[in-house]
């Protein structure tokens, strides 16, 4: 079994006799249980398990297809990625753009249990995440609760909205700006000085090592360079929980760039 669904267990806190009304959230890895997180009592903890299952059941209830791109999981944080390989719009000739989805969770209570829609390049599968296109949805019932199939029906409803053309118009208008956007040195100075300011130097350097390369694929343009970003924070091999907020940061801040010039 995969460690991000190995069994999870919530222990209630006490000091000298006194109880919390704290638990101490402990999963069972290869060296015994170990804790994740310390969350309150109203905290709507749900094992990761749960949360793919209810994936697949979103998954199920949409009138598109999709299927499991990428887990994350750091012991406290989780995250499941869903790719369809329905085309939601074109960037370029040729350059499709397809729906996906997240479901999100943590054993921390930093990250509520939610799921929030994405788009894919499906050149080369390129994850971009948007918080200012999308709206995240967060799951008020856990399974098993009376109120949980309206849960889910809320979330495959918004997702099949989305897949019918509504609301995605903004963001591939928004796409497609960037795709006419010519990245001069003037234009690179001030998307990173004015635009895109909380990217640590050291991954923007990586991101225009990438964009610079001779005969890049991924041209000139603000697209190429959405593209060396995602390149780098969507196919990392020990991704993080910056990776995934960076790449939002990147997606929506190039968008708005381009949009506004």
């Amino acid at each position: 079994m995969s460690y991000a669904y190995a069994p999870m267990r919530h222990v209630p806190l006490d000091h000298n006799g006194i109880m919390s009304s704290a638990f101490s959230v402990q999963t069972d890895g290869e060296d015994g249980w170990k804790e994740a997180g310390v969350v309150g009592k109203n905290y709507l903890l749900v094992e990761n398990k749960k949360v793919q299952e209810a994936a697949h059941q979103v998954a199920n209830m949409c009138n598109i297809n999709f299927e499991e791109n990428k887990t994350f999981f750091n012991g406290k944080n989780y995250t499941l990625s869903m790719m369809s390989d329905h085309k939601v719009g074109e960037v370029a000739q040729g350059d499709d753009v397809a729906l996906g989805m997240q479901f999100h969770n943590s054993y921390d209570g930093s990250r509520a249990f939610g799921f929030s829609m994405m788009l894919y390049r499906l050149a080369c599968t390129n994850g971009m995440m948007t918080k200012t296109f999308f709206n995240s949805f967060r799951f008020k019932h856990e399974p098993g609760n009376e109120n949980w199939e309206e849960n889910l029906e809320k979330a495959a409803n918004s997702i099949n909205a989305v897949a019918d053309g509504r609301g995605i118009e903004q963001v591939m208008s928004a796409l497609r700006k960037l795709n006419n956007l010519e990245v001069t040195r003037e234009v690179l100075g001030d998307i990173r000085h004015n635009n895109l300011t909380d990217i640590p130097v050291g991954l923007w350097g990586s991101i225009i090592d990438r964009f610079t390369r001779p005969n890049s694929e991924n041209g000139t343009t603000g697209w190429g360079l959405l593209n060396s970003a995602t390149d780098i924070l969507w196919h990392k091999e020990r991704p993080t929980v910056a990776s995934y907020d960076q790449n939002s940061q990147i997606v929506d801040g190039l968008c708005k760039y381009a949009t506004l010039n």
